[in-house]
C-alpha cells in the first residue's frame, strides 16, 4: 500500500547523492506531471524513513514536488541489517541531513561517493575488504 507524505516528512538513511547516478535518474525522470514508483521506506520512532530511492526522491525535490510517494518497505526490518539503517539514520542527525532538500550541495562524483559513502557503509557492517 502506498501513501503520499509531504517531502519534508520523509528522512534520508544516507548522507550523499551520487552525480552519476543522479544524472541516470533525471535522464528518465518524468517532471511534467512528475511519475515515479512509490519509494520504499519504514517508519521507525513516529518518521517515515527512506530505505532506498534517495536520488529519486532528491529528483522529485528539484521538480518542485511538495510530496513523496512512499510504500512500507517491510524488507528493511526482516532481511536487511536493521542496525545498520539506525547507524544511517544517527549519522544523519549528527550531519543535519534531515530532508531530501538536505541533499543540495552533497552530490558527490562517483568515487568520492564510493568513498565516502559505500565504504563507509561497509565498514559499519564490519567487511573487511573496506
Amino acid at each position: 500500500m502506498s501513501r503520499e507524505l509531504p517531502i519534508s516528512d520523509v528522512r534520508p538513511t544516507q548522507l550523499y547523492i551520487s552525480r552519476e547516478k543522479l544524472a541516470g535518474v533525471l535522464e528518465w525522470f518524468d517532471v511534467d506531471p512528475v511519475e515515479y514508483e512509490p519509494l520504499p521506506a519504514f517508519e521507525h520512532d513516529g518518521s517515515w524513513y527512506l530505505s532506498d530511492g534517495h536520488t529519486r526522491a532528491f529528483a522529485a525535490y528539484l521538480a518542485g514536488e511538495d510530496t513523496l510517494w512512499i510504500r512500507r518497505d517491510r524488507e528493511a526490518r526482516e532481511e536487511y541489517d536493521f542496525e545498520l539503517y539506525l547507524q544511517c539514520i544517527e549519522w544523519c542527525e549528527d550531519t543535519g541531513v534531515d530532508s531530501v532538500a538536505d541533499f543540495r550541495g552533497r552530490i558527490l562524483e562517483p568515487e568520492t561517493f564510493r568513498e565516502r559513502w559505500i565504504e563507509r557503509c561497509n565498514r559499519a557492517a564490519g567487511d573487511p575488504q573496506s
